[in-house]
């Protein structure tokens, strides 16, 4: 074997393109281990936006009788099911051939930029917002043009309008955005289209059911917008991997071109149909949750802390010591994201339902007691 090694012709080595080596590889931040290293605590696992309740009791009966009932999970999925699309479109309001379902919207938008985007074009984006995104698009070689306003709360389509020039493609608006939580209205968004038909307007509504304002209408008025969605957020079912796109059949057509229609798994669209047919189920799950904020909100105002509320299922609170607050929550088994390399003094707080949320700030003033001492 050592031999083998200095062969001759076994010199080098394989070398990863220039345009990938000169990417930093996307880094999660995970609060998983820390929960697993403490088993017997209740946890309140709050930093990547996720639900704190299980799915529909619908989702779940179904995925057992599946299991249960002898069916093949040596077969690939079905790669155009019919009663999924149709439950989708339904629920969205358009037609069956303007979806295209995803393995999560992060294939989507990742099929946006293999579609749209190479050497040469450029992306619009304002900053702060969803890095994977942005990520997926300097993958193609494009460039992406930030745009970061005087005040990332309030960003402004005529920032964005002013940076496109003839070689952008694509302009990414994550609608409510993360991690600022503003919302752009469809009036504004449809504006933009209009007046640069050339250029693709990705709107990302991945906390759609949180904010109850989509561009979705907006793919019969214009062929160049196009809406990703995700059953991660407020449908529970974020391990599972299933989103998808709303766009023109233009659009539709065009994405196919790249789509794997193998990549949704079976359980993921037993799943999601079974969640659009319980929609009271999530529609409480969100009450709950716009409870919870308003909770979060009092907490802070009683002790003059900044809480900004949002459009998503998060609220962001502005503090002297961001990362020392981030750390001594996750001691107290509630973990949150430290956006203060992003947003001054900001950490972002995932919401539950009240009952979760009155026990999260219980904790959260045993932080600000040590704190105070």
């Amino acid at each position: 074997m050592e031999a083998l090694k200095n062969h001759p012709l076994l010199e080098g080595k394989v070398q990863v393109s220039s345009r990938i080596r000169e990417l930093a590889p996307y880094d999660p931040v995970s609060s998983l281990d820390a929960i697993k290293s403490r088993p017997g605590m209740v946890h309140y696992k709050l930093d990547w936006n996720e639900t704190t309740v299980p799915p529909s009791p619908r989702v779940k009966k179904r995925l057992v009788e599946y299991l249960q009932n002898g069916y093949k999970l040596h077969w690939y999925p079905e790669m155009n099911n019919r009663q999924l699309f149709e439950k989708i479109a339904g629920y969205v309001g358009c037609r069956p051939s303007q979806v295209l379902v995803t393995n999560g919207s992060d294939e989507a938008l990742e099929l946006l930029c293999q579609c749209y985007l190479e050497d040469g074009y450029n992306v619009v984006s304002p900053v702060p917002t969803y890095n994977h995104f942005l990520h997926f698009a300097r993958r193609t070689g494009a460039t992406v043009k930030e745009v970061r306003g005087a005040n990332p709360f309030l960003p402004s389509l005529k920032e964005i309008a002013r940076a496109i020039d003839g070689n952008t493609k694509i302009v990414y608006l994550a609608n409510p955005n993360n991690p600022t939580g503003n919302l752009y209205s469809p009036a504004e968004v449809l504006q933009l289209a209009i007046h640069h038909p050339q250029v693709l307007i990705v709107s990302d509504e991945a906390y759609y059911e949180f904010a109850g304002v989509s561009c979705a209408k907006l793919v019969e008025e214009v062929d160049n917008i196009v809406v990703t969605r995700s059953f991660s957020k407020c449908f529970v079912l974020a391990g599972l991997r299933i989103g998808y796109l709303v766009g023109s059949d233009s659009i539709i057509t065009d994405m196919r071109r790249v789509h794997n229609p193998k990549s949704v798994n079976t359980m993921a669209q037993l799943a999601a149909v079974a969640a659009l047919e319980d929609l009271p189920y999530y529609k409480s799950y969100i009450r709950s949750v716009k409870r919870g904020a308003a909770l979060v909100q009092d907490f802070c105002r009683k002790r003059g802390i900044r809480c900004i509320p949002t459009y998503a299922n998060f609220v962001l609170i502005q503090l002297d010591e961001p990362t020392r607050v981030a750390e001594m929550l996750a001691e107290q088994g509630v973990y949150v994201r430290d956006r203060s390399h992003q947003l001054p003094g900001i950490i972002r707080l995932g919401l539950g339902t009240e009952e979760q949320m009155a026990e999260v700030l219980q904790r959260f003033e045993q932080v600000l007691l040590k704190l105070r001492n």
